[in-house]
């Protein structure tokens, strides 16, 4: 039970962060605990359960003006709801494939993509900062091209090393989107593909339907809740520049980690 607790704790904080969560979970599970890989990255996808019911909670407010938007004016959708069912829809059929060749990918194709990314990140906060400019598209100015891009990059994350958040918070940063907004975008992005991963896991055998189970997801969820919250607080007031920067950072470093460990 604390193994499963431990892992869940995990899962909820570094889900959200430019780092893969997957791989850590992975290596915890695998180097601490004695598990097989497959068991370890079906462990793994299975948190993402919790992650989802974090975000559920977290950004309720968001996901109701959704589903009022979509009753009130079913055939005039907005451009926030457009924007979550092409990148959903974009991440669906380019992760997909990747998800069911998983066991035959490696930790460091991950990590190389993700360092040239965080490369980029610093290239942009930098280019940013001497400008003094700040981002100010919102949720409401997403285009088609927003949710390709983005839905190209949560897909492509299905790569073992590559961060998810960080990812498509780097694309939407880049993009000129406001830092909150990309936070928040990410976050409702990711609950179509964070459901589909946790139902595939549910559904193979390398995952036990146990109490220690149910208890990670749990743990996952209420600290996922905590850390989206603390993350939104420090968007909200961090300038766009240093925060790119930052995400630049936190990229490179995971990417290092990932790539030594």
């Amino acid at each position: 039970m604390l193994e499963a607790a431990l892992l869940g704790l995990i899962q909820g904080i570094t889900e959200w962060l430019p780092v893969s969560s997957e791989g850590v979970v992975t290596a915890v599970h695998t180097l601490a605990f004695d598990s097989s890989v497959s068991e370890a990255v079906a462990f793994s996808l299975w948190l993402h359960l919790g992650t989802v019911l974090s975000v559920l909670a977290a950004l309720r407010r968001e996901i109701a003006q959704v589903a009022k938007d979509a009753v009130a004016s079913p055939l005039r959708q907005t451009r926030f709801a457009a924007f979550l069912v092409v990148g959903t829809l974009v991440s669906g059929a380019v992760g997909f494939p990747l998800l069911l060749g998983l066991d035959e990918l490696s930790d460091r194709i991950g990590a190389v993509a993700m360092g040239i990314v965080g490369v980029l990140m610093l290239v942009t906060g930098g280019i940013q900062l001497r400008r003094r400019a700040s981002g100010e598209r919102t949720r409401d100015d997403a285009t088609a091209t927003d949710a390709t891009l983005t839905g190209i990059a949560q897909g492509v994350a299905a790569l073992p090393g590559l961060s998810r958040s960080g990812l498509t918070v780097a694309v939407l940063l880049a993009r000129n989107v406001d830092r909150r907004e990309a936070l928040v975008l990410s976050f409702l992005l990711s609950i179509p593909a964070s459901l589909g991963a946790g139902l595939y896991a549910a559904l193979s055998d390398d995952v036990a339907m146990s109490g220690s189970a149910f208890v990670a997801v749990a743990v996952a969820a209420v600290v996922g809740f905590v850390t989206i919250r603390a993350l939104m607080s420090v968007a909200e007031r961090v300038n766009f520049a240093y925060f790119v920067i930052a995400v630049g950072v936190g990229i490179v470093a995971g990417a290092l980690w990932q790539g030594l460990r």
